[in-house]
């Protein structure tokens, strides 16, 4: 648990958000609602931006039921034009996907980015000694870290993303943070924020997971690095892009002092 959380954002109603940038869509199967519902959300609690990035499958390892390339011109990007329709005068309204980023297939995730506005960096899935490896399950020593942060450091680096998603997802396992984890982690957050990519604190993490994420070391790695920050609501519905642990999230953040932005950059 981030320390003092509860007790730092005891103030948490007045906080306001304008940006939210990490939600997702009923056509990942895990989750639901469509754009429109996000849009209406998004309104009616006084955002200026709501991006709607739902799990794209990857270029390699694509078991996870995401949303398929062709499905996004046939079925996804069709929501955003009718919501732009009804809500386009009031919020504004971006597409984007949340995918793996797997070295060698940079040109797939190019044309990714040609279709929707922002790309999202979420390592669910990453590559350990030719092996593919999940951050919910494998991440349980220092030899795992490393090759998770290194995966992320090489996405960071091709300037595609706009977002890099819950960074410290790795930890989720809790693996002893010994000295190469210590550094491996610090590489990859200075390799995103030199890159320019807005670091995300998740609150699904705490919502959904136990508050195995966000952690302390991001947050201070974050501030020591000044990076550009967005908190995220990883909304899996359409009422928890505003919700109390989105709002005390986003409170906390700033009360640490980090760097908190309301625009990304995106194509």
């Amino acid at each position: 648990m981030l320390k003092d959380f509860y007790k730092l954002t005891d103030d948490y109603g007045s906080i306001e958000i304008k940006s939210n940038y990490h939600n997702h869509n009923y056509l990942c199967g895990h989750a639901s609602g469509n754009v429109c519902d996000y849009a209406e959300q998004a309104v009616d609690n006084g955002l200026d931006i709501i991006g709607i990035s739902d799990h794209c499958v990857p270029p390699v390892f694509p078991g996870a039921p995401y949303v398929l390339p062709d499905v996004i011109d046939s079925e996804y990007l069709p929501q955003f034009d009718k919501a732009r329709a009804l809500y386009g005068d009031k919020i504004e309204i971006l597409s984007g996907v949340e995918i793996e980023y797997f070295e060698g297939y940079d040109e797939y995730y190019a044309r990714l980015l040609k279709k929707v506005d922002y790309l999202v960096l979420g390592q669910h899935e990453y590559l350990y000694r030719g092996i593919a490896r999940d951050s919910f399950f494998d991440g349980v020593d220092d030899g795992n870290v490393a090759a998770y942060c290194n995966s992320v450091a090489a996405g960071c680096k091709t300037g595609l993303f706009s977002v890099l998603a819950h960074p410290d997802l790795i930890f989720y396992r809790n693996p002893p943070v010994t000295r190469k984890v210590e550094l491996e982690f610090e590489n990859m957050i200075k390799t995103a924020s030199d890159s320019g990519i807005a670091i995300e604190l998740n609150a699904n993490g705490i919502r959904n997971h136990g508050f195995r994420y966000p952690t302390d070391m991001l947050v201070d790695l974050c501030k020591k690095y000044g990076a550009a920050v967005v908190v995220s609501a990883d909304a899996h519905s359409p009422n928890c892009i505003c919700d109390e642990f989105t709002l005390r999230l986003a409170a906390y953040a700033r009360i640490k002092g980090l760097n908190v932005i309301d625009r990304i950059k995106h194509g």
